[in-house]
């Protein structure tokens, strides 16, 4: 399998025979970043190594908001969504391979005097969340916390500066990237030393609707193994280390 995923690498497909990858992207750096100069970030190089090695042109469909996304995918508007924790609800309308391990994260206030060191704390305020957007299973399953549903990051930050919510939770990766697209962050928030790192996997998601031109098996077995090869990590790091200005 290894020596087929390097011929394809290698050699690839003629474009004219390529058939298309539809993919939904928002903006919601370093994941995934819309701006004037074009899109890029590190959903889309997984995406365009996914691509890649099964013989499709990538076709990227942009969206206000990751809620969107996900219901693209569940219609069958486009055939991948990358960035997905597997959940049984998800499972109804789409299929799930891996392709990189999870992040850690943190909590954010405007408040100086809020001091987040423990899970415990939480339950004493009110927490900003994205919409259709899973965390960790504790967090996620908490009936003790107060939530408010957001519907992307850059509404939530401009709401947290008005003190419409006490916290808001993001990955620990996208923090520079609230910091550069918010010039006054350091001065305004606390970002708090309680983290979270949960032991899971994030997926590509295919539409149990896609078009994509490749057998269910073939599929499997390309995207796990690049997985295990660690293709995916490598293209992510590579773009890492091109694109500090995001981290």
């Amino acid at each position: 399998m290894r020596s087929w995923l390097c011929f394809i690498l290698m050699f690839g497909l003629p474009a004219w025979a390529a058939p298309s990858m539809r993919v939904c992207i928002d903006h919601y750096p370093p994941f995934q970043i819309i701006s004037d100069d074009g899109i890029t970030g590190e959903s889309l190089v997984a995406l365009n190594l996914l691509a890649k090695l099964i013989g499709h042109e990538l076709v990227i469909k942009t969206s206000p908001n990751f809620a969107r996304c996900l219901r693209m995918l569940e219609v069958g508007q486009v055939d991948v969504v990358a960035g997905l924790i597997l959940q049984p609800k998800r499972q109804v309308y789409a299929s799930f391979l891996p392709y990189r391990e999870d992040s850690h994260y943190l909590f954010i206030s405007r408040d100086p005097d809020i001091d987040i060191v423990d899970y415990e704390q939480l339950a004493d305020y009110t927490i900003a969340v994205s919409r259709h957007t899973h965390y960790f299973d504790r967090f996620d399953q908490d009936p003790e916390l107060s939530k408010m549903v957001v519907n992307d990051l850059k509404t939530a930050i401009a709401m947290l500066a008005k003190q419409r919510f006490d916290l808001l939770i993001v990955p620990e990766m996208v923090l520079p990237s609230i910091r550069q697209d918010f010039a006054q962050f350091d001065s305004l928030f606390k970002v708090h030393s309680y983290r979270f790192k949960p032991q899971r996997i994030i997926y590509f998601g295919f539409s149990r609707k896609h078009q994509l031109v490749i057998e269910p098996d073939m599929l499997s077995t390309t995207v796990e193994s690049a997985y295990e090869d660690g293709l995916f990590i490598k293209e992510i790091e590579e773009f890492t280390s091109e694109h500090l200005e995001w981290y």
